[in-house]
């Protein structure tokens, strides 16, 4: 037979391959011999270069969530740790002149620890709004890299602050520099996310709050009695460090909508600070003329006010109450904190997942949030009137699994409700507000009203812990208002369309009600 000379052959799609081999006769071996070599020539040529792209960036965006997950959780350990130091501490008194632990060493009452832990919040209320107008002119992925690198610090001028002074500046620091990253990390993953997985992926990346908050509980309890409270702040600075020395080296990730061009970021560059405050006004005014945005924020306040309550009173509250069969602070910090990390791990993804099995839209996710909120209060009202701890366990663990489940479904909305430019902002405007009017006054004032007659009493803690969470039923009522007004017209679905690179684009029409 002829020798048939085979052209080179352009890249073609898989499908197209297929397509020919059905129509190709049974006798005609050339064309076969052809579809043959042409599928196992080397990657470069390879007809099916466009899915191995796909893959390589899949795997890209795999290893930036993971990333982020695992920075996420340090970042939440420092919480836990704090926490726990409340557990092992006890301020001056005249029964115990030096106290113990932080509030001994530190000479902190218990309005004065609730303020401590609110100086964190001072500087994440500064940081994050800085850092968010940053990402304009810088790129946002160093941005985290130099938030991390000022955590590490603030976290080993904790672990050596002398006086309650020191630890405020401290603890203010930790804050300003977790900003970044509180900031600036879920646009990033709602840019690398896959479509009808993105609140998913949110999930899997906020499931991290409760995993490191419970870890920093259990390792303070573990490292206190051994090593001291300050070893376990030092610590986690020792960890952190690493973390911010890899964002610096790995190579950056473009945030979508942000940064610009080469041109916009040196005319950005070289503003005046003046334009630059204009600029950020100009930004703020649009973002809360957005009714969605603003509403959904509100709701969230109420919430974080008593997740506030409980994260730095939760472990103690535990033990005061149920002193008797806890025995020890440690074995208050290691069951509670085994709760908070197994409710809050599957409370969150079973948010995510709900959301996206019903569609990813804000009415979706704001009913979601409604009936977890409501879940909640009704859980964590039984919860603290048990009168053994094992009933007490299984009502906190079912009503922090509700309680968490609205973490990925709100966080959603806050990003799904602006256009691309505005997220950073949101994010942090989000922080601002949920932290200024929730969990910055809420644990001074759950301390204030605590030691009000004295000291506390078992029935005064449970008194306390169940007001709080009343809370949760203004949040409930926020989300489902909210859900009712963004719900019922087609149009309000939320379209995912991660090509569409035009910063200027508004999603009022997919979104927010007409």
């Amino acid at each position: 037979r002829a020798r048939v000379r085979r052209e080179p052959r352009q890249p073609a799609r898989g499908r197209e391959l297929r397509a020919l081999r059905r129509v190709a006769r049974p006798d005609d071996s050339q064309v076969r011999r052809a579809l043959d070599d042409d599928a196992m020539t080397p990657r470069g040529e390879s007809p099916s270069d466009d899915d191995v792209d796909d893959a390589r960036d899949a795997a890209s965006a795999g290893a930036l969530l993971g990333l982020f997950m695992l920075v996420s959780a340090l970042v939440y350990v420092d919480r836990g740790i704090a926490s726990s130091a409340a557990v092992s501490g006890a301020p001056r008194s005249a029964r115990e002149p030096a106290g113990r632990g932080l509030q001994g060493a530190l000479g902190c009452s218990y309005a004065a620890y609730g303020a401590l832990n609110a100086a964190f919040m001072i500087g994440l209320l500064s940081g994050a709004p800085a850092f968010s107008a940053m990402a304009n002119k810088a790129c946002a992925f160093r941005l985290i890299a130099i938030g991390l690198a000022m955590a590490a610090v603030g976290e080993l001028g904790c672990a050596l602050a002398p006086t309650c002074g020191w630890a405020f500046a401290a603890r203010a620091l930790v804050g300003a520099g977790e900003a970044s990253f509180i900031a600036l990390a879920a646009p990033f993953i709602d840019d690398k996310a896959p479509k009808g997985a993105k609140t998913m992926w949110l999930a899997m990346f906020y499931a991290c709050v409760p995993f490191g908050v419970a870890f920093g509980i259990a390792f303070g309890g573990a490292v206190t009695p051994a090593m001291g409270w300050r070893w376990a702040f030092g610590l986690n600075a020792c960890a952190m460090a690493p973390a911010a020395a890899y964002c610096f080296w790995r190579p950056a990730v473009r945030m979508r909508g942000v940064g610009g061009d080469a041109n916009a970021r040196e005319a950005a560059a070289t503003s005046t600070v003046a334009s630059l405050t204009r600029a950020f006004a100009r930004d703020c005014k649009e973002l809360f003329e957005r009714e969605t945005y603003v509403v959904v924020v509100l709701g969230y306040a109420a919430y974080t006010a008593v997740i506030g309550v409980y994260a730095v009173w939760g472990p103690k509250a535990g033990f005061a109450i149920f002193r008797d069969e806890l025995h020890t602070s440690t074995n208050a910090d290691m069951l509670l904190g085994a709760i908070t990390v197994v409710s809050g791990i599957a409370g969150t993804l079973l948010g995510g997942g709900v959301v996206d099995k019903l569609g990813s839209s804000t009415a979706t996710a704001l009913r979601t949030s409604a009936i977890a909120a409501v879940g909640g209060f009704v859980c964590l009202e039984l919860a603290f009137r048990c009168q053994t701890f094992a009933s007490f366990a299984v009502c906190l663990l079912i009503g922090q699994m509700f309680a968490f489940a609205l973490q990925a479904p709100i966080n959603a909305v806050v990003l799904w409700s602006v256009p691309a430019r505005l997220r950073p902002l949101a994010c942090s405007m989000t922080t601002v507000t949920i932290h200024l009017f929730g969990d910055v006054p809420s644990p001074p004032l759950f301390g204030h009203f605590l030691e009000r007659d004295g000291v506390p009493t078992p029935e005064r803690w449970r008194t306390m812990c169940s007001t709080f969470t009343l809370l949760f039923v203004v949040a409930a009522g926020v989300f489902a208002t909210a859900a009712r007004r963004a719900g019922g017209d087609a149009r309000r679905q939320r379209v995912l369309d991660d090509d569409d690179d035009d910063d200027s684009r508004d999603v009022d029409d997919r979104l927010l009600p007409t």
